[in-house]
């Protein structure tokens, strides 16, 4: 019987105590609205993050396809000289007098025209993938500061709606008190 009336009475103070500190249900309301804008400004955060890397990484490959096509042009420089150089002797050869020669120089311009085309074709293939890296890269860089001026300004807007939250909590709370 003791152990029953105990625990009555350990129930009966409980459950005062709990209803003493019954929230208001317009305090809870105001307490979730401001959890829900900071849960807005966080995500809002974490776009401006990701803008910010998309914009870095589109940089990044842009510069990178950048110095990839200065290589590639000394690479068409070298390729231009090769060509040239090949070719010089076999024209002079082209202008001899004897038949042979000159059968044989038609031979060698033909080898030597094929290597060059054969190197133009492969190194035009390389410029086009490298145009692509460096079109893309400088599309990501404009998608990045396109997103990171929306996040930036969406932040701004729910950063005002927080302050507003917790404004209207605050007087809420104020209000509660002096009921009480």
């Amino acid at each position: 019987m003791k152990f029953f009336t105990l625990s009555l009475l350990f129930a009966f103070s409980f459950l005062c105590f709990a209803s003493a500190q019954e929230v208001n249900p317009k305090i809870a309301r105001y307490v979730d609205k401001v959890n829900v804008a900071q849960q807005r400004v966080e995500d809002a955060e974490a776009l401006i993050f990701s803008a910010d890397s998309l914009t870095a990484e589109g940089e990044k490959l842009a510069a990178q396809a950048e110095e990839d096509l200065k290589v590639l042009a000394q690479e068409r420089r070298d390729i231009e000289r090769d060509y040239f150089n090949a070719k010089k002797p076999v024209e002079r050869q082209l202008r001899s007098k004897d038949k042979e020669d000159v059968k044989q120089a038609k031979a060698q311009m033909r080898e030597v025209e094929n290597n060059y085309n054969a190197a133009i074709r492969e190194w035009n293939t390389r410029y086009r993938v490298l145009v692509k890296e460096y079109d893309a890269g400088g599309r990501l860089t404009e998608k990045g500061k396109a997103n990171l001026k929306k996040a930036k300004s969406r932040k701004k807007d729910l950063e005002k709606k927080l302050k507003v939250a917790e404004k209207n909590l605050a007087k809420a709370k104020k209000e509660y008190e002096k009921k009480e």
